[in-house]
């Protein structure tokens, strides 16, 4: 389903949203005809807010959803300037909370400034954190092989990880702990961060597999369209966060995704 944070007006989300005999299915709920439906959306005519509610239901919305939703339609209802400006600024609100890719992730962190910067400060840290996952790789000489790293580093790196509770040790075999952690991007380790994850997709560029994806593309765009991108982005990386809870943990990888204009900022 279309999502609703990409529109700034409830009928063009409800005109792409509304397909395949929707429209009669939704005058059914509301309880009323397809051609005041049809008039709502290509008119100046709004809906009810108890029509409203009834569409959120329909749409099955969730909670932020439903909200965003509600607030387009007091938008479009508002009678002054202030009143539209009062909802207009909740909306934007919204907009910068989901911004925050943080806020669509569940994660908490136990450690301090120190430790993110050593956690952060080289691959193999979050490398091996997150190998540790899978199975097959859960001993100091697996996660050696498959990464390259010599046996002290490997060491170096889950006794860290052990001592911050990151992961537990059980007869000689590491599992990962329940902590997630996501780094802020007001983070100064940000930037080390991207780097070290830029400098392995370089890498792979020499031994590339079949099942990899390198994509690398100059665009010229306008501004609202470069914004519909991003939120796009956005909306993939909250995905691939949902598949990611029940996927099996089978394999590793590392995504790297880009968008970013360059030169002299306006």
């Amino acid at each position: 389903m279309t999502s609703i944070f990409s529109f700034s007006n409830y009928k063009p989300y409800l005109k792409k949203t509304l397909i395949r005999g929707m429209r009669t299915e939704l005058a059914a709920v509301l309880r009323c005809n397809v051609g005041f439906i049809t008039q709502v959306l290509n008119g100046d005519s709004n809906f009810s807010l108890e029509h409203a509610i009834a569409v959120t239901d329909f749409l099955k919305l969730s909670g932020q959803e439903k909200d965003f939703f509600l607030l387009l339609v007091h938008r479009e209802k508002a009678g002054t300037v202030k009143l539209r400006d009062y909802y207009q600024n909740q909306l934007e609100e919204i907009l910068n909370q989901r911004a925050e890719i943080k806020s669509r992730i569940k994660s908490s962190s136990i450690l301090d400034e120190k430790d993110y910067a050593i956690y952060y400060g080289q691959w193999s840290y979050t490398a091996i954190h997150m190998l540790l996952s899978i199975t097959k790789y859960q001993s100091k000489s697996e996660v050696s092989k498959k990464l390259g790293l010599s046996l002290k580093e490997v060491t170096t790196v889950l006794e860290f990880l052990t001592k911050k509770n990151l992961v537990v040790e059980e007869n000689g075999f590491y599992k990962t702990g329940p902590t997630r952690i996501h780094l802020n991007k007001s983070s100064p380790m940000i930037l080390s961060h991207h780097a070290n994850w830029r400098i392995e997709a370089l890498k792979s560029l020499s031994n590339v597999q079949a099942e990899d994806l390198h994509y690398s593309s100059v665009l010229t765009m306008s501004k609202r369209d470069a914004k519909r991108i991003r939120d796009i982005l956005l909306k993939a990386i909250e995905d691939v966060d949902i598949i990611l809870g029940p996927s099996a943990d089978e394999e590793i990888y590392a995504m790297n995704m880009d968008l970013f204009s360059f030169g002299p900022r306006d």
